[in-house]
């Protein structure tokens, strides 16, 4: 994962061995210094002056390698972090929308797990890898010092060397496991988070500050009580391996005295093996206070790369499937069961068939969930049947390459969606195979009965719409939706209840747009409103998931079935 920044690595690498060389070197020569003073004062001269000028060495050695390990794995690990916040984004980016129907992955769950996971995995890498380095060469150099100047006491130090390593291993282990166990918690705080500010004007007007702050404040208060835990674990766990290092201290300069007594050992080569084993154990002492990062980023890349391993059932970056040299439009629903996969034991469609021509419209009726708008979504092939088949131009849409088919269908629904750029880009986004030109942009603005209010504002086509379009009445942001399904030229043209949030005016504007929009295309309508569908090829009524009846709406009328007793109830509300 790191490949891209080896180099940085390897200086890294090389500047925190030379760094962690450094404090076992000095000890070394601070033991020479400590026999210095015995002599007479001309040899002290001498030698005061070699060993000042060999501490300003180590001095300026220290300082090149401290740069280059903090400058070299700090730019590795962000340029990790880059990395993985961009391949989380794009990895959720083509996940099924089954997966975001999961509450676990809601949309405050999913951000914020965009926004610190890819920073937790810098507790493994950038400057804590290179503490890592560092001690490793501190010990591994302490330890060659201690076995040149006497084996036998350094054989006693190393005894307590798994001790320490044992106790930062147990802290790792600890916190990794703690680590995980909050993140859900922090998840649920960021939808809370997310759900309040995005609809504060809603919360706003029902009072429900409160409400909101404590849901936060309860789902936060998991993670800080796990955060109490990790610091008892991790204090008593630091604090063993901090005493270990003065026990060693202890058993040391003991041994080391009856070495120097007994077995002819100078006390400056005693000292040398003591302090540069020690300034080694003290460096894994150091980077054992970094096992909470290293646990929490353990947890966090173990999260990352189960998503960046997960094969989406559909997968919108796939370049399979057929991709046919032209697409004329004709649509055809056989037998098509479907379930959603959030809520499996609730049938939507039970053999659902009906088919539109091309070139002809097709209006869906019914009341509330019995599937309209899960038909438009098999169309796109946002998910696909459990039983049947949707097929265009008699090929089943599992065939088809995920993007070239998409790219034949522009939607219109009754929310649109506006991002927070400016008109001309909103409009542009519905093709994005190449750049559009301004003219076929401001035409596909004509169609959509829009141009003239963009022309009137004071930026035109660069005016910024605000998130989700907030800046614009709804009317306007569904005449820019339109211009910007018109930008591909799609052969299928979906219209779910596209009109059915307007008032009446708006909705007239748009309405003209809409059959502007439709014309020379296959069209599909949701409609609640069945004023506007009455000039439709046919009307498919659905009832339960299937096609209760279909035909003309005056064929419908004459029937006097269920669209007979639809149409006679709004006729009434009308009265």
């Amino acid at each position: 994962m790191n490949s891209p920044e080896w180099i940085f690595i390897v200086g890294g690498c090389i500047g925190a061995c030379l760094n962690g060389a450094v404090q076992p070197a000095f000890a070394v020569v601070f033991s020479e210094v400590i026999g210095v003073y015995a002599k007479c004062l001309d040899e002290q001269e001498e030698e005061v002056l070699f060993y000042s000028i060999m501490f300003l060495v180590i001095g300026v050695v220290a300082a090149l390698a401290m740069f280059f390990q903090g400058f070299m794995f700090g730019l590795s690990g962000e340029g990790l972090t880059m990395r993985l916040r961009q391949l989380t984004f794009r990895a959720l980016l083509r996940q099924e929308m089954a997966y975001f129907d999961d509450d676990k992955n809601n949309t405050g769950a999913l951000t914020t797990r965009l926004s610190t996971e890819a920073s937790a995995v810098q507790g493994a890498t950038g400057a804590r890898l290179g503490t890592a380095f560092q001690s490793l060469a501190a010990i591994g150099t302490g330890v060659i010092i201690g076995f040149i100047y006497s084996y036998k006491l350094t054989f006693l130090i190393l005894a307590f060397m798994p001790f320490i390593v044992i106790s930062g291993y147990l802290q790792m282990k600890v916190m990794t496991g703690f680590s995980g166990e909050g993140q859900e918690a922090l998840e649920a705080a960021g939808k809370v988070s997310t759900e309040a500010i995005s609809n504060i004007r809603t919360v706003a007007s029902l009072c429900r500050e409160e409400t909101f702050a404590h849901n936060y404040e309860e789902l936060t208060s998991k993670p800080h009580k796990d955060s109490m835990k990790k610091a008892h674990v991790f204090g008593i766990a630091f604090s063993f391996t901090m005493s270990l290092i003065f026990f060693t201290y202890s058993a040391s300069f003991y041994v080391g005295a009856y070495l120097v007594k007994e077995d002819g050992l100078e006390f400056k080569n005693m000292f040398k093996v003591f302090s540069a084993i020690v300034f080694g154990a003290m460096s894994i002492g150091e980077a054992s206070h970094f096992a909470p990062d290293y646990g929490k980023a353990k947890s966090a890349a173990n999260r990352l790369f189960h998503l960046f391993d997960r094969e989406p059932e559909i997968d919108s970056s796939s370049t399979s499937g057929q991709k046919p040299a032209s697409c004329s439009g004709s649509l055809e629903f056989r037998d098509v069961h479907f379930v959603y996969p959030s809520r499996p034991t609730v049938p939507v469609l039970q053999g659902l068939n009906l088919g539109v021509e091309q070139g002809k419209t097709m209006a869906l009726v019914g009341s509330s969930g019995c599937g309209k708008s899960t038909s438009v979504q098999l169309i796109e092939r946002f998910y696909d049947p459990a039983e049947g088949s949707v097929l265009l131009d008699g090929v089943d849409t599992r065939d088809l390459n995920i993007a070239w088919l998409r790219s034949q269908i522009g939607i219109v629904s009754q929310e649109p969606i506006l991002f927070d750029t400016s008109i001309r880009e909103n409009i542009a986004y519905g093709d994005n195979e190449r750049e559009i030109p301004m003219a076929e942009i401001i035409e596909a603005a004509r169609k959509a009965n829009i141009h003239s209010f963009i022309d009137s504002l004071p930026e035109g086509y660069d005016t910024n719409v605000g998130e989700k379009g907030t800046q614009l009445s709804g009317g306007q942001k569904q005449r820019i939706a339109i211009a910007r399904a018109l930008m591909r030229n799609p052969k299928i043209l979906l219209l779910d209840e596209a009109t059915s949030a307007l008032d009446t005016e708006s909705e007239k504007v748009v309405q003209e747009a809409l059959d502007r929009a439709q014309e020379g295309r296959t069209s599909i309508t949701i409609a609640h409103r069945l004023s506007t569908i009455q000039n439709s090829d046919q009307i498919v009524v659905i009832t339960n998931g299937h096609v209760a009846e279909a035909g003309t709406h005056a064929e419908l009328l004459a029937n006097k079935e269920l669209y007979y007793k639809l149409s006679s109830a709004q006729n009434k509300r009308k009265e």
